[in-house]
């Protein structure tokens, strides 16, 4: 089984591969467009950033043993290189975030005093040790970085870094979102990035697509897999109105309804061992109509260890109307999971209310939400309130 698929990764990567007609000689250029770029006839590199700046305001429930806190964050500062070389349908693109990753470090370190202190002193050291606390911190971190051989639209392949497909949420980027970051659903059963291949594919008219891949399964930024075993996933959409982009909120103001509907499918072995399986299904609805927009999604897990079967869920709802087209933007959202079907009172739910103002789209933002998050698993329902306030530019 492993040697059929390490055969057919191959031959799709030889296949791609050739011959193509010869290009024609053109002049270099360059400029800006969405991105500073140079182009000759084989070659392509265009830069671009996004940067987040962020407030938030949490205040935790009386019950809970933490303290409530406000602070500042840059959560994402972007450096974005792509294009294509050789020829026009081999693309690449490196995504490098300066901010990215949170690293653990020591909660405290210990300053020792100037001097010693005398054992037989009757006075106090004036200069005792000090403890300072350190936490937590972020730091750069490689995103993406992928080569994709595009010369077939109904058969394209991606080598590299980059968002397994699954999970349409987790699939639109953060710098395209409706509310000021993704939902609680989506943060625990989308994967994200890992390293692996895909192959790809839309209809001409783009009414269809589809996405299946072979990732190590074990997160970005890894070494090697960490067991035997691979993660599976695919995904397969419908916009039966023409392509459906992933990006929330109707800010494009569609003179048509643009609505899409996918079906996704995940399998993994999450632990090293290679014991614990993951069967996760995913099912969502979008459409985005002159000022509306409406988002549905639902996750489905299955978990199979030897101490037995785990089901779990997860829900989410969106709907924004923008009260000045293209501009100002309310929007509210529901979600909801539920870890272990079989167990009562586990779940968690999000309700939030949010706001934006669009000054050029999705590249010039800025974006305000307030909600709350319910832990029902907790011995008093504990209930955490969070106000938070982003401002965004991509250039």
């Amino acid at each position: 089984m492993r040697f059929r698929i390490a055969t057919a990764v191959l031959g799709l990567m030889v296949g791609c591969f050739l011959a193509a007609p010869a290009e024609a000689q053109e002049e270099k250029e360059w400029g800006y467009n969405k991105g500073f770029f140079f182009r000759t006839p084989d070659f392509e590199l265009k830069i671009s950033t996004r940067t987040q700046f962020r407030y938030t305001l949490t205040n935790f429930d009386e019950t809970s043993t933490f303290e409530d806190r406000q602070d500042f964050t840059i959560p994402r500062a972007r450096l974005r290189l792509d294009g294509f070389a050789f020829r026009p349908w081999i693309k690449y693109k490196v995504q490098y975030d300066f901010t990215g990753q949170v690293y653990n470090s020591v909660t405290g370190i210990n300053i020792p005093g100037n001097f010693t202190c005398d054992p037989a002193a009757t006075e106090p050291c004036e200069e005792p040790d000090q403890t300072v606390s350190l936490g937590v911190r972020t730091g750069p971190d490689l995103r993406d970085l992928y080569f994709d051989i595009t010369r077939n639209p109904w058969a394209s392949v991606r080598l590299g870094q980059f968002k397994a497909p699954f999970g349409v949420q987790e699939l639109t980027s953060s710098g395209d979102q409706q509310f000021v970051d993704r939902s609680i659903a989506s943060a625990l059963f989308a994967p994200s990035r890992d390293q692996g291949v895909m192959l790809y594919g839309t209809s001409f008219g783009k009414a269809f697509g589809y996405e299946a891949g072979l990732f190590n399964g074990n997160f970005r930024n890894r070494s090697a897999n960490d067991n035997d075993k691979l993660l599976y996933a695919a995904r397969v959409h419908w916009d039966p109105n023409g392509e459906y982009k992933l990006s929330e909120s109707a800010v494009d103001h569609p003179t048509k309804p643009n609505y899409t509907f996918s079906l996704g499918y995940l399998l993994n072995w999450p632990d090293s061992a290679g014991d614990l399986k993951q069967d996760t299904r995913e099912g969502m609805f979008g459409l985005k109509y002159l000022r509306f927009s409406v988002l549905a999604d639902a996750y489905l897990r299955t978990q199979e260890s030897a101490s037995g079967d785990v089901d779990s869920e997860g829900y989410n709802a969106q709907i924004g109307v923008f009260l000045i087209p293209s501009k100002l933007e309310v929007a509210g959202r529901w979600s909801r999971t539920d870890p272990n079907t079989s167990l009562e009172d586990n779940e968690q739910t999000e309700t939030r209310l949010g706001f934006g103002y669009y000054f050029s789209k999705h590249d010039l933002k800025v974006q305000a939400d307030y909600g709350q998050v319910k832990n029902e698993a907790s011995a008093t329902d504990e209930k955490t309130d969070i106000f938070r306030a982003q401002f965004q530019i991509v250039f």
